[in-house]
């Protein structure tokens, strides 16, 4: 299995006097989710000359096999319904993403359509995934980052694989996640505070070299000064316009996980 030295791949030889998101790393979430169905083979390819990164999602279907996909359902981008866990791969090969032609991937196809100047950001969803995911990428030579928004996942990954690194992806509170969708942009004035030196010392008990938020917690709180305090990195998500980069880069972040990559890659 490749290391991952995030050092280079992530921003943290970045020159002091840099423009903010000049040299910013991207990362393509769900393979540029914006510009190409996601999650798919089609969106890997799309990708993978415009950025540093490419995060994919990752679940086990009805037969067993590891499958790049978000959600725990199909009904959002396919036009079937039920569960992931509980469709077969022979199905799921069949299911075009986003009405396209673009089956739903197996993370082996993914892994083989990322080339290996492209670092790989895994999001694994469910329990049971690591073994089977470090398995698999050990025979391609991509850097690997392990993202999972649950600890005992993380915890997981690193009993297995001491050397992998990982990150822990965070969010804000329930309130602000509520307010949200009411009050776009949420002015920093109806912002509740977060308890960001709490999510911090959480990322470094796992043993993560990451804290991955969601990206208002960059713009409204000291959760970046914090981070890189502790000596974390911070990759936050999910930026969409460039008005977005444009802002979460100026907070000091080692780099940005986007929906939209042609338009911000032409930019940076």
């Amino acid at each position: 299995m490749a290391s991952t030295p995030l050092a280079g791949c992530l921003g943290a030889d970045a020159p002091a006097d840099a423009e903010p998101d000049s040299i910013l790393p991207l990362i393509a979430h769900r393979g540029c989710a914006a510009d190409a169905p996601e999650n798919t083979v089609a969106a890997i390819e799309a990708a993978a000359p415009l950025v540093d990164w490419i995060e994919l999602d990752v679940r086990r279907c009805a037969t067993g096999e590891l499958v790049v996909f978000h959600d725990p359902t199909l009904a959002r981008v396919t036009e079937a319904s039920g569960r992931v866990d509980q469709t077969p791969l022979e199905k799921l090969s069949t299911l075009g993403v986003d009405g396209s032609d673009e089956p739903i991937p197996t993370l082996t196809e993914a892994f083989d359509a990322i080339p290996a100047p492209v670092g790989v950001m895994l999001d694994l969803k469910t329990t049971g995934l690591v073994t089977e995911s470090l398995a698999l990428h050990a025979s391609h030579e991509h850097d690997l980052l392990v993202t999972a928004d649950r600890q005992d996942i993380l915890r997981t990954a690193r009993r297995i694989d001491p050397s992998v690194s990982t990150s822990y992806g965070v969010r804000e509170s329930r309130p602000n996640r509520l307010f949200r969708p009411l009050l776009p942009g949420l002015p920093a004035e109806v912002y509740l505070p977060e308890n960001v030196a709490a999510l911090v010392r959480a990322t470094t008990r796992l043993g993560c070299e990451v804290i991955s938020p969601r990206y208002e917690l960059c713009l409204q709180t000291a959760l970046v000064r914090r981070a890189h305090d502790a000596g974390l990195r911070v990759l936050p998500w999910t930026v969409t316009t460039e008005r977005e980069l444009s802002a979460v880069a100026a907070t000091g972040v080692d780099g940005v996980i986007t929906d939209v990559c042609r338009g911000v890659a032409d930019d940076t």
